[in-house]
C-alpha cells in the first residue's frame, strides 16, 4: 500500500488487518508510523519516486492499493505531475514486473471539474479546469488505463469526493482552522448539497474492489451515499467541537470576484502558499456536488456500512480527543 500513513491508507490498513490480511506499507523516512506499527503493518522504507524501493515493496504482493497522492490547491504542475503521474507509472511498472495480480487506484471526483455535479455516475466525462490537481489526476487515470491495456495488469479505479475521518490531514483540519480563526463564511447561505466519504467507508469500497473479479477494468464512485449541505456540516462540526458558529455570509457573485482577485494577486506575487480564497476552496464552499454510487452497490455489494451521521460523530470525537 502506498499512502499507508494517510487518512484513507491508515483506515484501509486497519480494515485489512481486522480481516486477517497481511499488509505492507511503503513509507517515507520520517513518516509517523506509530499507528501502523500498532496494527502490525509491515513497513517498507521508500518513496513513490524511488524505483528500487518500489520493486522491493511490491515483491510477493497479491494486491497493490495506490492511495498516495500529492493533494494541493496551489502546488506547481511540475511538482504534482512528478508524484501523481510519473510516480504512478513507476509503481505500475514495478507491479507488472513483480507479477502483482491487481492494482486498486485511489482517484478523485476532481477529474469531473469545478461546475455543478448532480448525481453523476461513472460515465461522466473528464473536465479540465486548469487546476493542477485536476490535470494530474486526469492524466493519471489515462495513464492507468493505457498501461493496463498494454501490460494486462488488472486495475480498478475508486473515485472519492472529499474524504474525512480519523487521521484526516486535509478537510477537517482546514475547516477547524477557519472556524477557530472566525474566518469561515457561508457562500449564498451554504444551502447547496454535496456528498462526502468517511475514510472507513472508502476503505470498504477499496477492499471490495480488490476482492471482486468483476471489478477489474472498472471505475466505481464511493461516497457516504447521502448528501449534506455546507451549513448542516459546518453547524454540526462547530457544535461538536465547541466552536462558535459562523455568522458571515457572502453572495456567490461577490465570492467569485474575491476568488479571482485573490488568485491573481497570489500569482503576481508568486506566493508559495494558497490564497485565502481560490477556485478549489470556493468549490468546497458552494458548488453542488452529488454522485451516484448505484454501480458500487450493485457490482461490489458496497453499503456503505457506516451512515453519515455516525461517521461525522466518530470523526468529531477523534478530533476532540486530540484537543483534550
Amino acid at each position: 500500500m502506498t499512502g499507508a500513513t494517510g487518512c484513507v491508507g491508515s483506515n484501509l490498513s486497519e480494515l485489512l488487518v481486522s480481516k486477517g490480511h497481511r499488509v505492507r506499507g511503503l513509507v517515507r523516512p520520517g513518516s509517523d508510523t506509530a499507528f501502523l506499527q500498532s496494527l502490525g503493518v509491515g513497513l517498507w522504507p521508500g518513496d513513490i519516486m524511488d524505483e528500487a524501493s518500489l520493486a522491493g515493496a511490491v515483491g510477493g504482493v497479491d494486491v497493490v492499493f495506490h492511495c498516495a497522492a500529492a493533494v494541493s490547491d496551489w502546488a506547481s504542475l511540475e511538482e504534482m505531475r512528478r508524484v501523481n503521474v510519473h510516480g504512478l507509472e513507476l509503481l505500475l511498472t514495478a507491479c507488472a514486473a513483480a507479477g502483482v495480480k491487481k492494482c486498486v487506484y485511489m482517484s478523485s471526483m476532481v477529474v469531473l471539474g469545478m461546475d455543478m455535479q448532480d448525481n453523476l455516475d461513472e460515465s461522466a466525462p473528464f473536465v479540465y479546469t486548469g487546476d493542477n490537481y485536476n490535470t494530474t489526476k486526469i492524466e493519471a487515470e489515462k495513464l492507468l488505463w493505457d498501461f493496463a491495456g498494454r501490460s494486462g495488469l488488472a486495475v480498478t479505479v475508486i473515485r472519492a469526493p472529499y474524504v474525512y475521518g480519523p487521521r484526516d490531514r486535509q478537510m477537517f483540519p482546514r475547516i477547524l482552522a477557519y472556524l477557530r480563526s472566525g474566518k469561515y463564511a457561508y457562500v449564498a447561505g451554504g444551502g447547496n448539497p454535496f456528498t462526502l466519504v468517511y475514510a472507513k467507508n472508502c476503505a470498504e469500497g477499496l477492499l471490495l474492489a480488490a476482492e471482486s473479479p468483476r471489478a477489474a477494468g472498472q471505475i466505481y464512485n464511493i461516497t457516504d451515499g447521502a448528501s449534506v449541505t455546507r451549513k448542516e456540516l459546518i453547524t454540526r462540526i462547530a457544535d461538536g467541537m465547541g466552536l462558535p458558529q459562523p455568522r458571515k455570509n457572502i453572495p456567490y457573485s461577490l465570492a467569485l470576484v474575491l476568488c479571482t482577485l485573490c488568485e491573481l494577486t497570489a500569482k503576481v506575487l508568486r506566493m508559495k502558499s494558497a490564497p485565502l480564497l481560490n477556485r478549489f476552496k470556493l468549490k468546497f464552499m458552494y458548488t453542488p456536488l452529488t454522485f451516484d454510487i448505484s454501480k458500487a452497490r450493485r457490482e461490489l455489494g458496497y453499503g456503505p456500512d457506516i451512515p453519515f451521521e455516525r461517521a461525522l460523530q466518530e470523526t468529531i470525537e477523534w478530533f476532540r480527543s486530540r484537543d483534550s
